[in-house]
């Protein structure tokens, strides 16, 4: 007895035959998906390219006039203080004027008056500087 069988390149054959058409329309059309694909990715890299750009030269844009708006507020802000400081200086010399004349005038009772006069010269006597430079020889010289 005997079995028919059918060859296996005649089943290859059939099947391809079958496949063909459809196979050639499902190449044509991941073709086109892929061209429709890399044009849109194309497109969306580009436009994303140049909104960073546009976004960069905004931020360098908007750096500069917030560095320059912050050099001439310090400017303001260091002239403001200076003039603040030097006008509380003065205020504060004027007001410790009595208090001044006050302590010159004590310190002048204390140099002439009674008893401190000697004190005085004593302390601050110019002679000490000579003498210390006396004893300081002798001491070197053994």
């Amino acid at each position: 007895m005997t079995v028919l069988t059918i060859s296996p390149t005649s089943t290859t054959t059939i099947t391809i035959s079958l496949l063909s058409p459809a196979l050639t329309h499902s190449f044509y059309l991941a073709s086109t998906f892929q061209r429709l694909l890399s044009t849109t990715t194309l497109f969306l890299f580009l436009r994303t390219y140049m909104i960073s750009l546009l976004l960069f030269q905004n931020s360098l844009y908007l750096s500069q006039v917030l560095l320059l708006k912050a050099n001439y507020t310090s400017l303001l802000l260091a002239r403001t203080s200076f003039a603040m400081t030097k006008e509380m200086g003065r205020l504060g010399w004027k007001a410790s004027e009595g208090l001044r004349k006050k302590l010159w005038f004590e310190f002048m009772v204390f140099v002439l008056g009674g008893g401190g006069n000697g004190l005085i010269l004593l302390v601050f006597w110019p002679g000490w500087i000579v003498l210390w430079c006396v004893y300081g020889a002798w001491l070197a010289c053994g």
